[in-house]
């Protein structure tokens, strides 16, 4: 479970955020969906871990079910690698895969390759802990009370199944059940007729991370971890029934006498089999789930706050920061609105452009909450250097961006007391407040936009908006003081312009500091 655990950790840093894009990008057309969820669930080694990606991708409406539903699909047969590893009983060459991995985690400088020697060095634990199982169990072929428990396996298939159900569903990984299963045939503990109902409850069992994942989650996310539930237990129970035909199908494409072999192919046929039967049928299937678990009717009070954070993915660090900067750009985009209704406010002196922007503050508020909480989850779980700075540099521009919309709320007090007070600017003190507003919007959107696309070729764009609003911002007070010496606008008047000017110019500062958050590569 150790080798399991860390190998997927591991392969997930070297690949999880592409995995994390290919999964919403690449799942457009289900065979490629499905494709897609077998190649990441052999590169983290995980299927329940995938699952529970989609689930969340699904309740971050960055999938949607029929998407979901392909990948899903996929997964099932991208799990099945490790229990052909174990079949072909490599377990031996763990020690070499121990020195080598070692080796290259100790003596290598740069980060993926150290990662790439923590992979090799988990690999040879879970082979390793395979091992030490298989040599362990080799005494139980001379106990009577455990052959006494696997004669009923071989005779009740459906105690059987529910006997790999429960184990799965406890230990959270197919994976780890399918290899002891194989282990078990490697020292002729059980046959394949106990071996085959025991696989298949295995898959049955994989479900259940998947169910507790969408648990307080949106509809979408029930319906996702619905589809993997109707998927596996229905497949479940066409192989069962047929479960004669099942063993001559695996017997058929398996080497004689070789138990540990067929009980591994047989998990491969049961996952392609069941893929090919869904596959064609996969409008029905997401049809079916949509009619089982209807859309629930919410009242406005009881609205998520925010739409791409998922809990169920704090421990998964790669995913969650790739979230937390979604909703980090949902919010900023918020905020820019914000920024824009305030001039509106204050140039046009429109009351209905203040109320909303009064009412967005508060949505605003309230996400920088929720993102620094989730962000305050995510850190409980282990991240690299790189990931770690990420982390933080999200942090810094979760409160960057809140302090924007807490300048564009002071402006539009600013616009609400000229507007009570009925005072009047000249039109050149109105157009010089419009001038210095293009650039401030634009390094607002530019200074986001670096942070959604990682792009560190904008922060020269960035450096020069920035100077520009404060040499515009010198020129306007110098221009304003002048006028307010030619009796041309009252002290009161001068103040609040000269007040306004003040919040752009802080905007354009925050817009410069959200944009020095680390880019690159998660």
């Amino acid at each position: 479970m150790y080798g399991l655990h860390t190998m997927g950790t591991g392969l997930q840093e070297m690949a999880g955020k592409k995995a994390n894009r290919v999964l919403e990008i690449l799942t457009s057309v289900p065979i490629v969906g499905m494709l897609v969820g077998t190649v990441v669930t052999i590169v983290v080694q995980s299927s329940t871990l995938v699952t529970v990606m989609v689930v969340s991708l699904v309740n971050s409406t960055m999938l949607n079910l029929k998407q979901a539903a392909s990948v899903i699909m996929g997964a099932n047969i991208g799990t099945t690698l490790t229990a052909q590893l174990v079949a072909f009983r490599i377990t031996d060459i763990w020690v070499y895969c121990a020195a080598a991995g070692f080796l290259v985690y100790f003596f290598a400088k740069r980060k993926s390759i150290k990662t790439t020697g923590l992979v090799f060095f988990a690999f040879s634990m879970l082979l390793l802990g395979l091992s030490l199982m298989t040599d362990a169990m080799r005494p139980l072929r001379e106990e009577p009370t455990f052959l006494n428990l696997i004669s009923n396996f071989s005779d009740n298939r459906i105690l059987a199944m529910l006997v790999g159900l429960i184990f799965t569903a406890v230990v959270q990984s197919s994976t780890a059940v399918t290899g002891v299963i194989v282990a078990m045939t490697m020292e002729d503990l059980i046959p394949l007729s106990a071996a085959l109902p025991l696989i298949i409850g295995t898959n049955v069992g994989t479900c259940f991370t998947a169910v507790l994942a969408s648990i307080g989650g949106s509809t979408a996310a029930k319906r996702a971890a619905a589809v993997h539930v109707v998927f596996n237990a229905t497949g479940a129970l066409i192989f069962l029934i047929f479960l004669p035909q099942f063993e001559a199908a695996v017997l058929f494409i398996s080497p004689d006498y070789d138990v540990p072999r067929q009980a591994a192919n047989a998990h491969t046929l049961f996952s392609v089999v069941s893929t090919a039967m869904f596959l064609p049928l996969i409008g029905l299937l997401v049809k079916f789930v949509t009619f089982i678990i209807p859309e629930k009717k919410t009242d406005g009070e009881d609205e998520k706050v925010t739409s791409f954070l998922d809990r169920n993915m704090v421990n998964n660090p790669t995913m969650a920061i790739t979230m937390a900067q979604k909703e980090l750009v949902s919010m900023a985009e918020i905020a820019g609105k914000n920024v824009q209704l305030a001039l509106d406010g204050f140039v046009g002196k429109k009351k209905k452009k203040l109320k909303l922007l009064k009412k967005q503050e508060k949505l605003v508020d309230k996400m920088e909450k929720e993102i620094v909480s989730y962000l305050a989850a995510v850190s409980q779980a282990g991240m690299g250097r790189h990931m770690s700075i990420r982390h933080a540099g999200l942090l810094h521009a979760a409160n960057d961006i809140e302090r924007v919309s807490d300048h564009a709320t002071n402006i539009a007090k600013l616009a609400q007391q000229v507007i009570e007070e009925k005072i009047d600017f000249p039109r050149d003190a109105i157009k010089e407040i419009e001038d210095i507003f293009k650039p401030v919007s634009e390094i607002f959107k530019t200074a986001v936009q670096s942070v959604s696309e990682n792009d560190t070729k904008l922060i020269p764009r960035i450096k020069e908006l920035e100077s520009l609003i404060d040499k515009k911002e010198k020129e306007m007070r110098t221009a304003h003081i002048k006028r307010i010496a030619r009796g041309e606008i009252s002290a009161e008047g001068g103040i609040i312009y000269l007040d306004v000017l003040s919040n752009f110019e802080r905007i354009g500062d925050h817009s410069m500091n959200i944009s020095h958050l680390p880019q690159g590569k998660l």
